[in-house]
């Protein structure tokens, strides 16, 4: 498969992921006849799926516009919320948790922002109004505050949060090496560069997708109207992660010399 193929077929699968969690989406946020009595852990699931779908949209925007570097920047956020939808299906004390602490760590940060006098104590939210939403969901889902460091981890950090959703070898693979684009470091400004990381940033965004359309489809019980068109994706996207990762020729980013076209380019895999 051509540099040139792989990428289209990448974007192809991906428009049609965006599509399949577009409609899973809207069902299970209109399920007829259901009443849904944990609505902040429905919510959880719905606004990380709603995110993953609106990072695709963005990706697929930036590779028609030939802007391709900035999918990298928009891959790492996306595995983030496949994380946390994992980590919530496979532990259902999860969610409550982690919703819990977002609260928790806005009402520090607006404490902070009071004290810094660049927010006023009368907008909302307060730090009040944010620590009393997390004690109500403490309290609805029996979920006590954490008071050892490695429970606290395991719901604040990426890494462990990953370990809960039971795809690590995503975090150690793919998260790591997008990471090295975000960060300003030698390495991050090389790759980003380069645009090497672009086809692992869409595959990444692919898997996201996924993990998203899967979640929602066990959490509203919508597995038997989409398994065979998820399966089908998951097919096309295992073939894709076979292929290796196409390097872009020097000669083509630099020109014959070093500094020949005066500037980075991408190799025109769009």
């Amino acid at each position: 498969m051509t540099p040139e193929s792989d990428v289209i077929e990448v974007c192809n699968l991906l428009k049609e992921q965006k599509k399949l969690l577009g409609r899973i989406h809207h069902e299970a946020t209109e399920p007829p006849g259901k009443v849904m009595a944990i609505a902040d852990l429905v919510n959880f699931l719905l606004f990380h799926a709603l995110n993953i779908r609106e990072l695709a949209k963005s990706a697929l925007i930036l590779i028609e516009n030939r802007e391709p570097y900035a999918v990298v920047l928009l891959a790492r956020p996306a595995l983030e919320s496949a994380f946390n939808m994992g980590a919530a299906m496979n532990d259902p004390k999860f969610g409550p948790q982690r919703v819990a602490f977002e609260y928790e760590d806005i009402a520090r940060k607006l404490e902070l922002l009071i004290k810094k006098d660049a927010w006023p104590r009368s907008r909302r939210p307060t730090p009040e109004q944010c620590r009393n939403k997390a004690d109500e969901i403490r309290k609805q889902y029996n979920a006590p505050a954490l008071a050892e460091k490695r429970d606290r981890d395991r719901i604040e950090k990426i890494e462990r949060i990953a370990e809960v959703a039971d795809l690590t070898p995503l975090y150690d693979d793919e998260y790591r090496q997008l990471s090295l684009t975000v960060h300003s470091n030698q390495a991050g400004i090389l790759n980003a560069g380069s645009g090497f990381l672009v086809r692992k940033g869409m595959l990444a965004i692919c898997i996201a997708a996924l993990q998203a359309s899967a979640s929602l489809c066990d959490a509203f019980r919508l597995r038997a109207n989409y398994n065979d068109k998820i399966q089908e994706h998951e097919a096309r996207l295992a073939d894709l992660m076979r292929q290796p990762d196409h390097l872009p020729d020097p000669q083509d980013i630099f020109g014959k010399e070093p500094g020949a076209n005066g500037h980075i380019g991408f190799t025109g895999t769009t």
